[in-house]
């Protein structure tokens, strides 16, 4: 619906793409320059860049319907305090989430290309570098298997539904928001992520993993009636409590994660019969198949399986979660 902020958000990216491509963006900025005194463009260049935009501001847009945010005469309402209120604790967020500073600076920088346009009136809270320093250096530093060394005993540290979430997503994988976009097929036993990250769908197979499988669609089940997602600054402020307690680095609730992508391999190494099904289920290549048969290669398909669970596009990534 063109009247949702989502679709006047994606209209903008693809008109600033469109009047950037196939120009030098280092030619528009020494123009800039010369006219303005400022070196900048304020056009999309590349492809690449512009797919980053989009994926960084479909994830504010999520956390805007979540406000109520849905419609632009929603945001055109919210006035310039209460924009700014958003936008700080959707940074803040994404630091308690344990995104990288890296992937925070692509975030400030999405946001000022777009809602500068949509919402002038945000363009100096936007510019500040005071803000901008304190949002992307609240992230955390790249690092390889921030999984917890005793997760189990950060788990027994926290409440009740936080321990929940916790389980859920080094049961099921979940990046913590996509519990809420969880949908159970007991029949078929299959859990679908739905619109996760980058706008993606994918399934989870648990008919080799049927007691995981049971326990797993009870606390969705549960989760879902709480309405977890909204009180996610709790469950940030709780993991680091446990960590304190339990005397841990502390690694945001992603580490649940890398949790299960470590355990997933040893079980995907171990059983053939499952990886088989699951190559079969999700399309892998006559290459990708045949590697199961050798055990030089059987990485090459635990990778494969790996990757689609966890919602990547690239197998690199889904192998930064477990390879040291």
């Amino acid at each position: 619906m063109r009247n949702r902020v989502r679709y006047l958000i994606k209209h903008t990216l693809d008109e600033l793409y469109e009047l950037g491509k196939g120009t030098k963006k280092s030619e528009i900025q020494r123009e800039m320059q010369e006219l303005t005194g400022i070196k900048q463009s304020f056009f999309i260049h590349t492809s690449t860049t512009k797919v980053r935009y989009e994926r960084a501001m479909m994830r504010f847009c999520d956390y805007l319907e979540e406000q109520g945010i849905k419609r632009e005469s929603h945001l055109n309402r919210v006035s310039t305090e209460e924009l700014q209120q958003i936008i700080g604790n959707y940074f803040k967020e994404l630091a308690d989430e344990g995104f990288s500073k890296g992937t925070i600076k692509i975030h400030i920088s999405a946001m000022e290309k777009t809602l500068e346009i949509i919402r002038p009136d945000i363009k100096e809270y936007l510019e500040s570098d005071v803000n901008r320093v304190n949002w992307w250096s609240a992230g955390a530093e790249s690092k390889k298997g921030d999984s917890y060394g005793d997760p189990a005993a950060i788990r027994e540290n926290l409440n009740e539904i936080h321990k929940m979430i916790a389980e859920a997503q080094a049961l099921g994988g979940f990046r913590v928001r996509e519990i809420a976009r969880a949908t159970v097929d007991k029949e078929s036993k299959s859990i679908t992520i739905n619109r996760a990250k980058g706008g993606r769908t994918r399934t989870l197979y648990f008919e080799h993993r049927e007691e995981t499988f049971e326990r797993l669609a009870d606390l969705i089940e549960r989760l879902q009636k709480e309405e977890y997602e909204k009180k996610l600054k709790d469950y940030y402020e709780d993991i680091k409590r446990a960590c304190e307690e339990t005397q841990q680095e502390y690694h945001a609730s992603h580490a649940f994660r890398y949790e299960y992508a470590q355990n997933r391999i040893k079980e995907l190494k171990e059983n053939k019969e499952e990886l088989k099904d699951l190559l079969d289920k999700y399309n892998a290549d006559k290459e990708t198949k045949e590697s199961i048969n050798d055990e030089s290669t059987i990485n090459s398909a635990c990778d494969f399986v790996l990757t689609q669970e966890l919602g990547h596009n690239r197998i690199s990534m889904s192998r930064y979660y477990y390879r040291r």
